[in-house]
């Protein structure tokens, strides 16, 4: 490797032949934070680099032997470091997940969830102090949350040595590091709950507001802390004002008073296997005995007409025998007091009460299961009287209302007398041997044919207006409201005419025009399956916040008026901006000062078209891209196709 004086290292450059440099992530006055590639085990590191003759130099080396002195789970551990070539640089794991600020631009957490990732913090921090070694520069960019919910700290150590915080702090005076760590891990529980950062190290997350020279308490920022978690940021960020007895002065207090929180064992704890409020009781060791022989003794066979009174007699007996067999432990120095029964008051058995009864009344009891009562089963269904399998199409009416018409219609004839009980006829639920003639006009039976002649003469209509509508067309004559006599062709508006692409290129002029020059002839090779890409940026999607933004330059190769511009990016959402160089520009702009914004979109999806009103004359036309999506690792910004038109 070159040294750096004469060659600054950048993408692509081999660490101790190993460790090759892939995605720049921040520049801090010369000391650089890379994204690298372990091409011995292939996966991905971190890296911190100065130079060698930078005064931070032997600081960076020092930081990283007394970070690999802490073995702790939540800590990215320290791999490897070297100063060789010009160049000093430490090697640390690579996490993959979100870090805390960036989770707070979406909104404060939950109480819950603060005070679980807080505590996980405090953990990490109290185990790095335990060894006498601190953080140095918490804040929540160090704080990162994996894929796999595990919680990680960032630079430990490290980035302390890169970045050196003043003796003083202008909110909580002069402190020494394992004080400014444990006021940080309190200021991670008061930014995770309200969205402000409070804390001793810098952060880009907004600063907490003060009341005098104190930030104001979490409650009074946002509604809805609980009050438990408010008092911890009390009891730590303002030790003196608070109203508690005792402030908070360790992390490993810190972690102990959110495990109370959340519920969980606290930090170094053994976690409790049972706890209830009853007195603790013990068998005396004549109800041991007792139950020995009752239980050695053989069983005397039962009728089975008595199983039931058996078994309520030997559930009566054990419950007895258990009140009495039940004495409390004492503490006092005579030995004989905790065997006699008569001695000390009793009290209720365990097993009979509600938070040990499930036991014996449930399948491990020890009486004898009983066989439920027998269900009876269900009666069985009548039969349904016959029905005929067809029914004939003549009109049947009920005897009751064929004797209600004839008694209207001769009020003088009394109905006959009811028949007597017969067989069920064929004609059922009409009465009667044959089919009961029902009173009619004549006409019945005719309703299929009105049918007919109505659904023929429906489908005649519709074939006559067919047919006219045919005739019509193929003889020129104008439809209704049609307007034969225009010409289509003056009404019609012109389409858009495509034009082509001379040429493409890369457009980086915040950066070092690396942002893969030779793909941007994919843009318009006519083949989606070819794109232009940017390089991977990181932490956010506006490119790390490091540029305004990267693009690709068309040459149309002549002035021409654009009107339309299609973009079809490789993936989504992107945001971009359209940009025209003036009319009678001959020369690629290398700025973006010497182009005009003429159009845009934020958040596009992965095929859009732009409108340019009023359209432009130019013969440059960049597509900016201002932010990226979501990529593995990062974020990247992929273009497939950009077709342009009149």
């Amino acid at each position: 490797m070159s040294s750096p004086t004469s060659a600054p290292i950048g993408p692509g450059t081999l660490l101790a032949g190993r460790y090759r440099l892939e995605d720049l992530l921040t520049d801090s006055d010369g000391a650089r934070f890379w994204r690298a590639t372990d091409t011995v085990l292939a996966r991905s590191v971190a890296v911190h680099a100065v130079r060698s003759d930078d005064d931070r130099a032997e600081d960076l080396l020092e930081a990283a032997r007394l970070s690999a002195t802490v073995n702790d789970q939540h800590l990215l551990r320290v791999l490897d470091c070297d100063d060789a070539d010009g160049v000093c640089w430490v090697v640390q794991e690579w996490g993959e997940g979100l870090s805390l600020d960036l989770m707070l631009q979406r909104g404060p957490l939950a109480p819950s969830r603060a005070a679980w990732l807080a505590k996980e913090v405090a953990q990490a921090i109290a185990a790095g102090h335990a060894s006498g070694v601190s953080h140095g520069r918490l804040n929540p960019e160090a704080v990162l949350v994996t894929h796999s919910g595990a919680v990680k700290l960032i630079g430990y150590v490290v980035d302390a040595s890169l970045h050196r915080a003043p003796p003083v702090s202008p909110v909580y005076g002069e402190l020494d590091a394992r004080e400014a760590d444990v006021i940080d891990v309190a200021a991670v529980l008061y930014a995770a709950l309200t969205g402000r950062w409070p804390g001793v190290a810098e952060s880009s997350v907004p600063a907490a507001p003060l009341e005098g020279r104190r930030p104001l308490r979490p409650r009074q920022v946002r509604a809805g802390v609980p009050r438990a978690l408010d008092a911890i940021c009390e009891r730590v960020l303002h030790r003196e004002g608070s109203r508690h007895e005792l402030p908070i002065e360790t992390a490993e207090e810190i972690a102990a008073a959110l495990a109370d929180f959340t519920g969980e064992p606290a930090y170094g704890a053994l976690p409790v296997t049972a706890a209830h409020d009853e007195p603790t009781s013990v068998l005396s060791r004549a109800a041991l005995a007792e139950e020995a022989r009752r239980r050695s003794q053989p069983e005397e066979p039962v009728e089975p007409t008595q199983a039931v009174q058996a078994t309520q007699a030997v559930e009566a007996a054990q419950a007895v025998e258990a009140t009495q067999a039940v004495a409390p432990v004492t503490h006092d120095d005579d030995p004989d007091a905790t065997g006699e029964m008569g001695a000390l008051p009793t009290v209720p058995a365990m097993e009979s009460t509600a938070l040990h009864r499930e036991p014996v009344e449930g399948p491990d009891s020890q009486a004898p299961l009983r066989a439920p009562d027998r269900v009876p089963p269900p009666p069985p269904f009548e039969d349904s009287p016959e029905r005929p399998l067809f029914a004939t199409t003549e009109r049947r009416v009920p005897a009751a209302a064929r004797a209600a018409t004839a008694t209207q219609a001769s009020p003088t004839v009394r109905p006959p007398a009811p028949a007597p009980a017969a067989e069920p006829s064929p004609y059922w639920p009409f009465e009667g041997d044959e089919p009961p003639a029902a009173p009619g006009n004549g006409h019945e039976g005719r309703g299929w044919l009105r049918t007919a002649v109505v659904v023929g003469v429906l489908l005649a209509t519709v074939i006559a207006m067919i047919a006219a509508f045919s005739l019509g067309r193929g003889s020129g004559l104008p439809l209704v409201g049609g307007g034969g006599d225009d010409d289509p062709s003056e009404t019609a508006s012109p389409r858009p005419q495509s034009l082509s692409i001379a040429g493409a290129s890369d457009f980086d002029p915040e950066g070092d025009q690396s942002e893969n020059p030779d793909q941007a002839a994919n843009v318009f090779d006519g083949d989606p399956a070819t794109t232009w890409s940017t390089v991977t940026y990181y932490n956010r999607p506006d490119l790390g916040g490091l540029k305004s933004g990267v693009g690709v330059l068309l040459d149309l190769g002549e002035d021409q008026e654009v009107g339309e511009v299609t973009v079809r990016f490789g993936t989504a959402p992107t945001s971009f901006r359209l940009y025209a160089a003036p009319e009678g520009t001959a020369d690629a702009p290398t700025s973006l000062d010497q182009l005009q914004e003429v159009g845009g979109q934020d958040g596009a999806p992965r095929r859009t078209t732009v409108q340019l009103d009023p359209a432009p004359t130019t013969r440059y036309l960049l597509l900016w891209l201002t932010e990226l999506p979501a990529a593995p690792g990062g974020y990247r910004g992929e273009v497939a196709e950009v077709n342009v038109r009149s």
